[in-house]
């Protein structure tokens, strides 16, 4: 193999084609120097690895891969990597985990798929043994073409991988991996329309792939299809009822429409054929939570730390239930795993925000919010936040919203039954709905996803479109009122009592109270408002199931709280009456006054049970579901004062008057 000039060719190049021509001493002096300039740089602490095991050193090849997990915690092949060198040392247990952590990040792998059938083979575990031997099967019947743009998509190249990919759809456009391929790259690009489209589609093509179907259910979620993601699960089930995957997606659809208690025989039929799957008792865990059942909730959380020690989602579930306190024995068990090279960063940053709340439980604050600041600079990681274009978008709102675009109702949509509850996360809002859909008129359902849906289809095909919301004084009256009809329609899938009210409790939606308003100009909106510092710590302290992502810093959810208050100020200007604020603090303070003060509002009569709300039956999705099934705690008010040496970022910023921040 001809080795590339050296004075001509970046050195990276260099070291790659040494290692291919198993130079591999040659290869490592390149491959330091490189480390000496960019010493977390993927390629090259991969191929040092590599090159560490070829020489049999393996002890430095694993100690090189811990690095390279540390810093790129996503990467497959360091994950690949790891598990031939636990091969090398026998570790098989640990070869086995390295091999399903790579090929779960990127299921073409088929150097992985070779390695688990051959460990599982000598485990005796035919059963695995035949997964792996379908999947390597499946692999090798792949085209060279559509296997390389599958490597690019698990490697993050999105636009190398669509751009392979619809190269081969061009030649063979029924070719079903391909489609698949290709929709899942439009799932990475939210362009959940066309998703639907090739899956539908490949489906159709091979009626009995239930891959596909599963895929397909998923998209249709996604789009907020509920009905029909609900209608193809539950044909799937009835042709395959003894398919665990069958049922398990019936059960989370049942679960997305609000049939909670219907979903949870499915799951205890997974259960029975699948009983260590720990993700699927966390999710009957969450079930359970949601009808308040908290003590069944809690013990599938545990079964499910038991069943996986580094199962963050579980520690973080049990954390989440805001009632829960952790022993020293779980405390120890997530301390042990937390900082473990090879523990995915999800579960890190999700066991750190559980270890946050049980220092914060034994009121050890230094030591809680160190767990705290843990999980959010983590999580922050994964995420390409910019709260400066948070801020632009909301300048855009005002901009492009005077309160004049509204002087005339072109919708004819006559609904007034949505009631909108905005503001922040952990504003107080499942409060206020909970007292709400105390009364016998009100419905509570969840934080509805549709108007988000509807911003970003009229926002364009790709982010960079940003048509709205300066499109919409270019929509004609049809339009206006078939999305307000449509609203109201597609919105009846989550409500099962029919009363003449019912609740929306997306917090963002007032990002878009001007389009709310243009297709249902009859809707009720309250800002619930919070305390800043306490609003904002409060949300820092959670860890989102998703979105929600100025939370993971102080300062951005410093600039985030300021934006919101200042686009509310303007649709105040623009709606007036329309909107009612609701302070938490006052909400606490004087109950009976506040809840007459929001049926009034609403326009129905005052009911006694609204302020027994805590009574009250019904399904509850948030991270608040347990505490607003109890009385309200008035010092809940003043938890963030334990942390304040930790936060002037927004003690700083938020200055007090009379006792009291802004």
């Amino acid at each position: 193999m001809t080795i590339p000039d050296s004075t001509t060719v970046p050195p990276l190049v260099q070291a790659e084609a040494l290692v291919k021509a198993q130079q591999f001493p040659a290869a490592l002096q390149i491959l330091n120097q490189c480390l000496k300039a960019q010493p977390n740089d993927r390629q090259c602490l991969y191929l040092k690895a590599v090159c560490h095991r070829y020489l049999q050193d393996v002890s430095q090849a694993i100690g090189t891969l811990s690095t390279l997990l540390a810093t790129h915690p996503e990467y497959a092949r360091g994950y690949q990597e790891l598990g031939h060198c636990y091969r090398i040392q026998t570790k098989f247990p640990e070869a086995i985990n390295a091999y399903q952590m790579a090929v779960q990040l990127h299921p073409g792998l088929l150097a992985s798929w070779q390695q688990l059938s051959h460990l599982f083979a000598a485990l005796n575990e035919p059963t695995l043994v035949r997964e792996a031997q379908d999947k390597i099967t499946e692999l090798k019947a792949l085209p060279p073409f559509l296997l390389a743009a599958q490597s690019a998509f698990y490697e993050g190249k999105i636009a190398k991988a669509e751009r392979l990919t619809r190269d081969f759809l061009i030649k063979q456009p029924s070719h079903i991996p391909a489609m698949r391929l290709l929709a899942k790259i439009a799932i990475k690009l939210n362009i959940l329309e066309d998703a639907q489209v090739l899956l539908s589609s490949a489906a159709d093509m091979a009626p009995h792939s239930t891959d596909l179907q599963l895929e397909l259910i998923q998209v249709l979620q996604k789009r907020q299809l509920f009905d029909q993601a609900h209608t193809l699960a539950q044909a799937l089930f009835d042709n395959h009822p003894h398919l665990p995957l069958a049922e398990l997606a019936l059960a989370n659809q049942c679960v997305a429409i609000g049939q909670t208690e219907q979903a949870i025989p499915h799951f205890d039929s997974v259960l029975s054929q699948l009983p260590s799957h720990a993700p699927v008792f966390v999710q009957r865990g969450h079930a359970f939570k949601t009808i308040g059942l908290p003590d069944a909730a809690i013990a599938d959380y545990l079964k499910a730390c038991e069943l996986k020690p580094d199962f963050g989602d579980a520690y973080w579930s049990l954390a989440n239930l805001k009632t829960f306190s952790f022993d020293d024995a779980l405390i120890n068990t997530m301390m042990s795993v937390v900082n473990q090279p090879q523990v995915q960063v999800m579960d890190k940053y999700h066991i750190s925000f559980a270890l946050g709340k049980a220092f914060e439980d034994k009121a050890d604050y230094a030591q809680s919010f160190a767990f705290y600041a843990q999980g959010n600079e983590l999580k922050h990681a994964q995420l390409n936040y910019q709260a400066g274009d948070t801020s632009q978008q909301i300048q855009a709102q005002i901009e492009h919203c005077p309160p004049e675009l509204f002087t005339q109702i072109l919708s004819a949509c006559k609904s007034a039954a949505p009631i909108f509850i905005v503001g922040l996360p952990r504003a107080g809002s499942t409060l206020i709905e909970q007292i709400l859909a105390s009364h016998p008129l009100i419905e509570g359902t969840s934080e509805l996803p549709n108007i988000l849906a509807l911003a970003r289809k009229l926002s364009g095909r790709y982010k960079s479109d940003n048509a709205y919301p300066a499109n919409l004084t270019g929509f004609s009256a049809e339009e206006l009122t078939q999305w307000g009809e449509g609203y109201i329609n597609d919105t009846q899938i989550h409500r099962t009592q029919q009363t003449p009210f019912f609740i929306d409790k997306m917090p963002n939606n007032f990002r878009h109270l001007g389009l709310i308003k243009l297709i249902l100009p009859h809707a009720k909106i309250i800002d619930a408002r919070r305390e800043p510092i306490a609003c904002c710590f409060s949300g820092y302290k959670q860890l989102f199931a998703e979105g929600q992502e100025f939370s993971y810093q102080l300062s951005d959810i410093r600039q985030y709280y300021d934006d919101y208050v200042a686009l509310m100020a303007h649709w105040e200007q623009c709606f007036g009456d329309s909107i009612l604020r609701v302070q938490h603090e006052e909400l606490v303070d004087d109950l009976e006054g506040q809840v007459r003060r929001l049926l009034d509002f609403i326009g129905v009569e005052f009911n006694i049970a609204c302020l027994d709300f805590h009574k009250t039956k019904r399904n509850v999705k948030t991270p608040s579901a347990e505490q607003v099934r109890q009385p309200i705690n008035p010092e809940a008010q003043h938890q963030w004062r334990h942390f304040a040496p930790y936060i002037s970022t927004l003690t700083e910023h938020f200055t007090p008057v009379d006792g009291q921040t802004l």
